[in-house]
């Protein structure tokens, strides 16, 4: 199984699915999330680059899009919780 490599920017998107609204509720598969909540955790992490970070989910099979929202897959559920993968540069 290929380890998924993602950039900070990605990462901190993908984290969005644990961390809504500020709380830590943890993540279930199959977990929706406006595209607003990407947008504003960008927004609010300024000196990371999230050029490309939605496409490098969206290719990497760890979330998908559909009707303006994201869900979380098996793949990035496993991600965040069971440490398969790693951000690019680390590890």
């Amino acid at each position: 199984m290929p380890v998924t490599l993602l950039s900070k920017g990605a990462e901190i998107l993908l984290v969005q699915f644990h961390e809504q609204k500020g709380d830590r509720v943890g993540a279930q598969v199959g977990d929706r999330l406006p595209e607003q909540a990407f947008t504003e955790a960008a927004a609010e992490s300024p000196g990371v680059d999230f050029d490309g970070a939605t496409q490098s989910l969206l290719d990497g099979n760890l979330v998908h899009q559909e009707d303006g929202e994201f869900t979380l897959t098996q793949e990035g559920y496993d991600y965040l919780y069971k440490r398969e993968g790693h951000r690019v540069g680390e590890g």
